[in-house]
């Protein structure tokens, strides 16, 4: 199958998820609009047309990029067979396709939002223990505010999932790191770099580095942690052009959270554009809420790297792993575990929360996962407040010291889905 043909059979994929896609457009180009004052005299749906002509046109030089090659007819095809299939024009295919990269490279380097609509997410959380007690332990946390349509879901939710066999490679942990005027990319160009790496860098974590670092410009921005086949595993530093790695110091393990740099070229970066923010919206280190969630943030960063080493120190366990995203032992914005708080009670709307949090083990013989989530927004009741669920793997069967746990309300066994 040609490239083309290849990409139009993944255009009619794509169509089948396509409903609302309109109405998704026009709310995304008015809450776009609200966000972001300085772009009121913009034609989005021109915007976005053009500039998903100009990824295309933007082919990459494949003397440094030779994995992109015949990537332009595949992404050409993509186009054709989502138009077939969905009947819709031009700008609803563009939006479809480059909606999230425009918004990300072109929108966020050039134009500030409005200060009371923070471009950060709050402070998710990522472990990664490849030498823990029983096997390879990860842990998470997930934050955002307090979103009405959220409520449903959490009450449901188990928090993860836990693997079906041990080939874990690549990326075992993500969180936001973008920052506003981040730089643009030279190439727009689309492509997956994780789509495009060879099989055989994931047994190599330093050739991982390499293949990534030659693509930057074409993902992130993230702080996320990375493994090779063997476990070997690297924290990542990610602003939308720039990567910086951050090698383990206690047996193997490492850990990132949400919007922080420890880097110190990145973090000197990240400190020269928050300044520039704050020039351009007429604020002062006392009063910008970016400026205070940032240093926030550097804080927790640090604490979260000393609990997960001193973890580490005494073989990672599943209950040890799981205190450390459930952390409350420390004021806010210190650490880890969050309940609501804010810096600026007149330009913070809401508040942060932890709303869900899950450890695992997730190799070899004991693979369970302990997970929880705020299952009601009644009371402003923190996720510490409730009871966590034990989640077996598939073929494991509970044990007499994980029943113990269950007896003694520690956890309960997770219902069957």
């Amino acid at each position: 199958m040609s490239m083309l043909e290849e990409g139009r059979e993944l255009g009619r994929r794509q169509a089948e998820k396509a409903e609302g896609l309109v109405e998704n457009m026009e709310a995304a180009f008015a809450s776009t609009l609200d966000v972001y004052p300085t772009l009121v005299d913009i034609d989005l749906a021109k915007a976005i047309r053009d500039y998903d002509r100009e990824r295309l046109a933007c082919e990459p030089d494949y003397g440094k990029f030779p994995e992109m090659i015949g990537l332009l007819d595949r992404h050409v095809g993509e186009r054709e067979g989502f138009r077939e299939a969905t009947g819709l024009d031009e700008t609803a295919i563009a939006f479809h396709f480059s909606w999230r990269w425009f918004v990300s490279r072109r929108i966020n380097a050039h134009h500030v939002p409005r200060y009371n609509v923070p471009l950060e997410d709050p402070g998710c959380t990522n472990i990664f223990f490849p030498d823990g007690e029983e096997g390879v332990v990860a842990a998470s946390n997930r934050d955002d505010v307090r979103h009405p349509h959220y409520e449903e879901h959490l009450a449901k939710a188990f928090c993860g999932r836990l693997p079906v066999n041990n080939d874990i490679k690549g990326i075992v942990g993500s969180v936001s790191s973008s920052l506003y005027l981040d730089e643009e990319p030279e190439c727009s160009f689309p492509c997956d770099p994780w789509e495009l790496m060879p099989d055989e860098c994931y047994n190599s974590i330093d050739d991982m580095m390499d293949f990534m670092t030659r693509y930057r410009e074409f993902h992130g921005p993230a702080n996320q942690l990375w493994t090779d086949r063997s476990f070997n595993a690297v924290a990542v530093e990610k602003t939308t052009c720039r990567v910086a790695f951050r090698r383990p110091t206690v047996n193997g393990a490492v850990c990132v959270t949400a919007c922080a740099y420890l880097d110190p070229e990145i973090n000197a970066y990240k400190q020269e554009r928050l300044k520039r923010v704050m020039e351009i919206r007429g604020e002062t280190q006392e009063d910008s809420v970016d400026w205070h969630y940032d240093a926030g943030a550097a804080i927790r960063y640090r604490r979260l790297i000393d609990l997960t080493n001193a973890e580490a120190n005494r073989a990672a366990t599943l209950w040890g792993t799981f205190d450390i995203v459930s952390d409350t032992a420390v004021p806010w914005p210190d650490r880890i575990c969050l309940a609501g708080e804010v810096s600026f009670p007149d330009k913070e709307a809401q508040g942060n929360w932890t709303l869900t949090q899950n450890a695992q083990v997730m190799t070899g013989p004991n693979r369970r996962m302990l997970a929880r989530s705020i299952r009601t927004y009644e009371g402003d009741r923190p996720i510490t407040d409730f009871i966590p669920y034990l989640a077996l793997g598939e073929g494991v069967e509970i044990r007499p010291e994980w029943q113990k746990d269950i007896d003694e309300g520690r956890c309960v066994l997770a219902p069957e889905t």
